[in-house]
């Protein structure tokens, strides 16, 4: 019979090779549609795929073309629509990836099955088991009684099916039997038959399977799987369950204390859940209630994400609830509602400074959205200024409110995503990814802090979440706000090219002043004897600051003690030995000890230079925790929270400590950029950043702008509400531009001579970046590959399309064994370069993976 149809199925195997969708048959009365996962056999394995489209089956069915067909359908609706797999073919085409790699990065990692092999006894196999242990019973009792009485029972009882090649029960091993009766009739993995009967058995199954007696099955689930709660339910009324309650208060008391409590929690009204009650569905009371007809059971599927969102919400006092704006707030909400009116795609560049208000814009336009019957997508480039935003998002949206981000566990994440997908939440919040939430008739994107480089993924593909906003505002003809006291060059250029409409937030909400800003020379400090870290400015500002009752925010943006440890004999610094970089110190209650940052190295700090000999092994460079040993040696009654990637690896400790803080636990947050990003304190009335320079001496043409960025955040933590804001900037650089423009507030200075210095070298967003990556063990193979994509790329592109630098070590030359060479591609119109470097990396990543290699292509490099 022909196949009635044919679904193309991408497989979960991940291999460029096989970057296309595969032929499988839908056997009659299966239900599968694009968007669902299936299970397919490919080659040898079992795997998940994904219905991507489907196809006629050809008019005249060749004989050598045997489609397998889809073993079974892994949902119950559509995961994908029909937007996000068009979004997932243009992810392969802006981005350079594998189509599976594409809905990889839109779906959680909890929609991924775990696929395991079990064994069980077939028909055949229980049948001569079961034979076996009869006789076993039946010699027992009648001992001595040889084969039979007629001589011929005992050949005949033992006979098995011809096709096993035994003809007698006794020729199967012991081993065999021994098999077949652990099995039984339950599937055991491999797993489970070793632990039972040891690796031995390892032997024994293959020539079970070959005689029949043992057969493979599979079974596949989610790597998290949902979460269902039993409620109890009854359709008998208030008056009658007090009766049935009555009935059985002496000859049953467990079921007249449980019926009792029920009737207590509005039973007769509505369901009540079992785990509320403090019972499980299986016990006495609760089956004989059922079995007499008094109760019902229902299952109904329970959101982990729920419960917390509320407590949020309960916990948030308020702090949603929606406030008066001013006239600068109603001319930002008029232009983006506008533009929502329009139902055409529109971008638009809200710039606020800090204080500004623009959260409460963001909520104003949701509202409208809202309102409309649409839903709203805000991202924030943070997990730790999700807590904030979530609690007064969740106090004024409720249940409606979806969260999305890594920090959260895989079925918190699940159940955002399928919340989403049902149309329970229409509101959703979270970093990166959550820009891929599959929302229903979406009407509105908020990027806030779009400036930050957080929003460009870090491996493949390498999405710019701002790039997948714009994609999806254009789909459905709807609104991208980017919002920032900062707005980055590509907005601006936005701005300036007529793509993007400008809404500015020019003053505080409260009418009170930016704070105050003192920049210190620490080349001056030094000359008048001041060793400390903390210059006399610095010390003086903290010390008002805590005598006034009010707290503080210190930045740093480097972690760990010491960036890195020197022998002051002979200049030798500890390198990892994995990666071309120095180790960094860091010191704890257990002690001192190295660590690489990239690899995850870690050693002792020696006592002596393993170079020279020399005990002269001593730590340079400052990292948050040095600030913080001297901030507790210089005032050590004074209360600190340090918050960086150290202190915030455990599940919820950025929502904790950032609690912590506005509940007055601590007088003083020290940390890297988390702490400079978003944060509403009030009570803030000093921020003091220790080394400016830490961020202006990294070698890339984004230093500046991203040093003028984060002081400007983190000078703006201060004076928020009713308290005078004062800053200090310790750095050795006091008359660099992005400094002297963040020290004014002055967005515009800053902005105009960046451009200038964009435009003379051709720097992004004047041309875009692209950046090929080659990594090899050896490392004349990767410089090989390197090589050879220049070549290839040259042999395609005329220099009036694009600038091919030349191939040379990366920043870091070696990370975890393995050499990197790069090539960086200059270029002004994408569709002008495409094919070229979609051909010239195809060749060579072919060969790097023969080679053991690897290779990425990372499109639009320039916003990271």
């Amino acid at each position: 019979m022909k196949p009635t149809l044919i679904a193309k199925v991408v497989v979960d195997v991940r291999t460029k090779a096989l970057n296309r969708p595969f032929d499988y048959v839908v056997p009659e009365g299966v239900k599968a549609d694009t968007g669902y996962r299936v299970l397919v056999s490919f080659g040898r394995q079992l795997t998940q795929g994904y219905v991507v489209g489907f196809e006629a089956p050809p008019q005249t069915e060749r004989e050598d073309r045997k489609l397998k067909p889809i073993l079974s359908v892994l949902d119950d609706q559509p995961i994908l629509s029909a937007e996000l797999l068009a979004m997932c073919n243009w992810l392969t085409d802006r981005y350079v990836c594998t189509m599976l790699e594409a809905i990889q990065s839109v779906l959680p990692g909890a929609f991924r099955t775990v696929t395991r092999d079990k064994y069980v006894c077939t028909q055949k196999a229980l049948h001569q088991w079961l034979r076996d242990e009869r006789e076993a019973t039946a010699g027992d009792s009648d001992e001595g009684d040889g084969d039979g009485g007629d001589g011929d029972g005992g050949d005949s009882d033992a006979e098995v099916n011809d096709n096993t090649g035994l003809h007698d029960a006794n020729a199967l091993p012991a081993a065999i039997l021994q098999l077949l009766r652990t099995l039984g009739r339950k599937p055991l993995s491999a797993e489970q038959l070793i632990a039972r009967l040891g690796p031995e058995v390892m032997l024994q199954l293959p020539q079970a399977i070959s005689l029949g007696l043992v057969t493979e099955v599979f079974t596949q689930r989610d790597k998290v799987n949902d979460r269902f709660e039993a409620f109890l339910t009854t359709d008998l009324s208030s008056e009658q369950l007090a009766a049935e309650v009555l009935r059985r208060e002496r000859r049953a008391p467990k079921q007249y204390r449980l019926l009792q409590r029920l009737l207590q929690s509005g039973l007769a009204e509505r369901p009540v859940s079992v785990s509320a009650l403090g019972v499980r569905p299986s016990d006495a009371a609760v089956q004989a209630l059922i079995h007499s007809g008094v109760l019902g059971m229902t299952q109904e599927q329970v959101f982990r994400d729920e419960a917390w969102l509320s407590q949020l919400a309960l916990a948030s006092g308020g702090k949603g609830a929606k406030r008066e704006l001013t006239d600068w707030q109603k001319r930002a909400l008029g232009v983006i509602t506008r533009s929502l009116d329009t139902k055409q795609k529109q971008v638009v560049v809200l710039h606020g400074v800090t204080g500004s208000g623009k959260t409460e814009v963001y909520m104003q336009a949701i509202d409208a959205c809202l309102t409309v019957g649409r839903s709203a997508i805000v991202l924030v480039p943070e997990i730790s200024l999700t807590p904030q935003m979530v609690e007064r998002f969740t106090s004024r949206f409720g249940q409606t409110v979806a969260v999305m981000h890594s920090a959260l566990s895989a079925g918190e994440r699940k159940d955002g995503w399928v919340r989403v997908l049902q149309g329970l939440a229409r509101v959703v919040i979270g970093a990166r990814s959550a820009v891929f939430a599959p929302v229903v008739n979406l009407g509105l994107v908020v990027v806030d802090e779009e400036h930050e480089p957080s929003y460009k993924q870090e491996e493949t593909p390498f999405y710019d979440a701002r790039e997948v906003a714009e994609w999806r505002a254009n789909y459905h003809g709807t609104v991208v706000v980017y919002g920032s006291a900062t707005p980055s060059l590509e907005a601006m250029a936005k701005v300036e090219s007529g793509r993007a409409l400008l809404t500015t937030l020019p003053e505080r909400i409260n009418q009170s002043p930016m704070p105050a800003v003192e920049v210190v020379d620490m080349r001056e400090e030094l000359k008048s004897g001041n060793r400390s870290l903390f210059s006399r400015a610095l010390q003086s500002g903290l010390e008002s600051c805590m005598e006034a009752g009010h707290q503080a925010i210190v930045f740093l943006n480097r972690r760990g003690y010491s960036a890195f440890v020197l022998c002051r004999n002979c200049g030798e610094r500890i390198q990892c030995p994995n990666c071309d970089i120095s180790l960094t110190l860091h010191r704890g209650q257990s002690g001192d000890w190295l660590s690489c940052h990239y690899c995850q190295y870690r050693a002792d700090v020696p006592d002596t230079c393993p170079a020279c000999g020399e005990q002269a092994m001593r730590p340079f460079g400052i990292g948050t925790e040095q600030v913080e040993e001297h901030l507790h040696r210089n005032w050590p009654h004074w209360r600190i929270l340090r918050m960086d990637v150290d202190t915030t690896r455990r599940k919820g400790s950025h929502h904790e400590l950032i609690h912590r803080f506005e509940r007055g636990d601590a007088d003083i947050l020290l940390g890297t950029q988390m702490v400079a990003k978003g944060l509403d304190f009030p009570n803030v009335a000093f921020v003091g950043v220790i080394s400016a320079d830490t961020m202006l001496a990294v070698p890339d043409y984004r230093a500046n702008e991203r040093t003028f960025n984060l002081l400007t955040q983190v000078l703006g933590r201060a004076g928020r509400a009713e308290t005078t804001g004062l800053t200090v900037i310790q750095t050795y650089r006091p008359d660099h531009y992005a400094v002297l423009a963040a020290a004014h507030h002055d967005y515009g200075s800053f902005y105009r001579r960046e451009k200038e210095l964009r435009e003379a070298f051709d720097y992004p967003p004047y041309q875009e970046l692209s950046l090929f990556l080659a990594t090899h063990a050896q490392v004349n193979i990767a410089k090989g590959a390197a090589a050879r994509f220049e070549r290839e790329l040259k042999r395609r592109l005329s220099p009036a399309d694009a600038t091919v630098l030349s191939a040379s070590p990366s920043g870091i030359g070696r990370l975890e064994n393995r050499f990197r060479y790069q090539v960086v591609v200059k270029y002004s119109q994408w569709e002008t370069v495409k094919s070229s470097l979609q051909e010239a990396y195809a060749i060579v990543s072919d060969k790097m993976v023969r080679l053991g290699g690897t290779c990425v292509l990372d499109v639009n490099a320039g916003r990271m």
